[in-house]
């Protein structure tokens, strides 16, 4: 039997267990995080807090190693001699970033820190009996639905035909399902200021989540903003289990992270992610994540085609907003329609905090920060002039919006107000007219209400 057989085994859905004996021998036995295939003969495990390990390791470099598949429940105990510790390198990069991916998801970024990764020779692999059958693994492994060649060309022609952002996101995340057989796909763009991530598309949650907000280095999508790096756990339920036995040692607070207006989306007993940056000339635009309920669900070739994917997203992204920046304006139309008369149709109140952007519809939270400023702009040449067309150009000029000079993302904010706007099936719709022009469409009396702080 040969490492290689056991590849499923360090996808970190089920944590490994190592045992280390003093000189003296005495045994200690503790889980570890992560294991890593280093070569043929060589595996990596994360060094991080388990110091009586350490010391036991260095007084005698045996240990054995007890590894189990996530898909069959076989296991393996593993005969492992000490080598080497590296604290940069390949190795340890590697190691880091499944580090990173697990703190992140369960919130304890101060406590997973890598400090080295510690490499073995394997001696011996002993195949233990099987404590129950192996399962149907039909729908398990995503080997039979792998992509071809010819399904990734497809999505890229799609692409090649998008003209606007709003039909580039939605045939992305579509296509994903379609094509490739990712049935549930996030997709998150990086926000002004650099500092988090808003989803502007998803498939296959129940709530879509348009909208919602990660900050950088929070969770697994707002890590892999931060870092640039793909990230993929393997099992979200035995991580939230280490999650418990690591606090409780550390007696630390559990930290449930930013809280956040709109809930972003997930997959309720979701076990597998996969996440990877959008990078476009050097820099994150956004994230692409998918998700499973099963076990490692993805793997490298996974990972490697989400890739060329985000990659092309994220410069189709940069592509359509340098169109935009130097387009010419389009002309601005006069109002069109009667006005609609207060004192016969029911009015829609609509709440705007100046602080932050934030925009309420009736009572109900719509959005907030350079979408609800544009809404509220918008609102207010409707309310004064009657107006109800507008362009991409004249909008972004407006300076209440505050958009800063550079990449200023105004066509993103725009497709997200109007995608949110629909998803709550609010009276205020955005049509898209043209090139660079749109319409507001308002169904009834608007009443505007302004709540300035200063």
């Amino acid at each position: 039997m040969q490492l290689a057989d056991l590849t499923s085994c360090f996808g970190g859905a089920i944590p490994a267990v190592i045992a280390t004996a003093s000189s003296a021998g005495t045994p200690n036995v503790t889980y570890l995080s992560r294991c890593h295939l280093v070569d043929a003969e060589r595996i990596a495990l994360s060094n991080q807090f388990f110091s009586k390990s350490a010391r036991n390791i260095a007084e005698n470099p045996r240990a054995s190693l007890l590894l189990m598949d996530p898909h069959t429940g076989d296991q393996y105990r593993l005969a492992i001699r000490y080598e080497r510790t590296e604290r940069r390198g390949r190795v340890f990069e590697s190691l880091r970033t499944d580090i990173d991916a697990i703190a992140g998801l369960v919130h304890m970024q101060d406590v997973f820190r890598l400090r080295a990764a510690d490499i073995f020779r394997v001696t011996h692999i002993e195949a233990l009996d099987r404590w129950r059958a192996a399962p149907d693994l039909d729908g398990i492994s995503r080997a039979a639905r792998l992509p071809t060649f010819a399904a990734l060309g497809e999505l890229c022609a799609r692409v090649g035909r998008c003209a606007d952002l709003d039909t580039l996101v939605s045939v992305v995340t579509d296509a994903l399902a379609e094509l490739l057989g990712f049935e549930h796909v996030l997709l998150a763009l990086v926000d002004e200021d650099r500092s988090g991530l808003f989803t502007i598309a998803s498939h296959g949650y129940p709530v879509e989540g348009i909208g919602s907000e990660i900050a950088f280095g929070a969770g697994v999508i707002g890590l892999v903003a931060q870092q640039g790096r793909a990230m993929r756990i393997g099992s979200r339920h035995q991580l939230d289990k280490y999650a418990v036995t690591v606090h409780a040692s550390f007696e630390t607070a559990g930290d449930v992270g930013p809280s956040h207006e709109l809930p972003v989306p997930h997959l309720a007993q979701g076990d597998s992610q996969l996440a990877v940056p959008a990078v476009a000339r050097g820099e994150v635009v956004g994230v692409l994540q998918v998700e499973d309920r099963t076990p490692v669900a993805f793997d490298e070739e996974d990972e490697a085609n989400l890739t060329v994917v985000a990659t092309l997203v994220a410069n189709a992204i940069e592509t359509l907003r340098a169109e935009a920046l130097a387009g010419p304006a389009a002309p601005t139309e006069e109002p069109t329609g009667e006005p609609l008369d207060p004192s016969t149709v029911e009015t829609t109140l609509v709440r705007h905090y100046a602080v932050d952007g934030s925009t309420f519809v009736d009572g109900d939270y719509l959005i907030k920060g350079v979408a609800g400023r544009i809404v509220w702009s918008l609102l207010g040449h409707h309310d004064r002039e009657g107006r109800v067309d507008f362009t991409n150009k004249e909008v972004r000029l407006d300076p209440s919006l505050d958009l800063p000079d550079f990449r200023d993302n105004f066509e993103s904010r725009l497709i997200l107000l109007k995608r949110r706007l629909d998803e709550r099936e609010a009276p205020i719709r955005i049509t898209k007219t043209g090139r660079g022009r749109f319409r507001l469409d308002v169904e009834r009396p608007i009443r505007l209400e302004l709540i300035d702080a200063s």
